[in-house]
């Protein structure tokens, strides 16, 4: 999910200062707009859209760059907002090696480094790295999507999805593991033969406003499981 402009005032209210807000400085301001938590697995590479405003009197070049990425992560990249602009839009892309074995929650930081104006300034991403689905010979699970962005107290659609390998046909019981209760998905059973059905998946008003992985489970009447990894990115707004 992408973030308005207007959403990160906490970073605009930093930079004003800095530039001497309220005593008659240059008035300077620095938005960015980008999706705040992004889940990924090895071996995936997909699309990152961002937005950077700047409203200043000395529009120079001002190049952007990429730091702090975790091992076998790249963002890229890097950009420029140009000389006389005062918004650039970019698509980045965010890959992760398949041999990457550390999974969790991390961090990417953009930094851009306005020289002419004595300013630099970053903004986060949170990157979530779940761990390859595990499978059965006979049947796997998948959700759709990975993520949900909520607010604590709120809940959100997603669909559970069984691939069933020929002559496979028995029930499935979908749960939810998480490393807390207070996040929780509705009762699922999949029938004989059916590969997907929507659920409802909540967090509890209670919960800190940070991403947390958790894992979607499906159990066979024999005992067997397989599952797929899930993210709650638990926010304000």
């Amino acid at each position: 999910m992408q973030r308005p402009l207007s959403r990160l005032t906490l970073l605009v209210c930093a930079l004003v200062l800095d530039m001497g807000c309220g005593s008659g400085a240059p008035y300077y301001r620095l938005d960015w707009a980008g999706a705040d938590t992004v889940t990924v697995t090895p071996g995936d590479s997909v699309p990152y859209d961002i937005a950077v405003q700047r409203i200043a009197d000395n529009l120079t070049e001002m190049p952007i760059r990429v730091t702090g990425a975790p091992e076998g992560v790249t963002l890229g990249p890097d950009f420029v907002l140009p000389a006389g602009e005062t918004i650039v839009n970019t698509t980045l892309t965010l890959a992760v090696s398949a041999t990457v074995t550390t999974y969790g929650v991390g961090g990417i930081q953009l930094v851009a480094d306005d020289s002419a104006n004595e300013v630099t300034a970053s903004s986060g991403i949170a990157v979530v790295i779940l761990p390859p689905p595990v499978t059965q010979p006979d049947f796997s699970v998948a959700v759709t999507p990975r993520q949900v962005d909520l607010i604590p107290g709120a809940r959100a659609q997603t669909t559970v999805t069984v691939t069933r390998a020929e002559g496979f046909t028995g029930p499935l019981v979908i749960t939810l593991e998480s490393p807390t209760q207070r996040l929780t998905a509705d009762a699922l059973t999949l029938a004989e033969g059916q590969t997907s059905a929507q659920l409802f998946v909540t967090a509890d008003r209670s919960l800190s406003l940070v991403p947390v992985v958790t894992r979607f489970v499906a159990t066979a009447p024999d005992g067997r499981t397989a599952s797929t990894g899930f993210t709650f990115n638990l926010r304000s707004f």
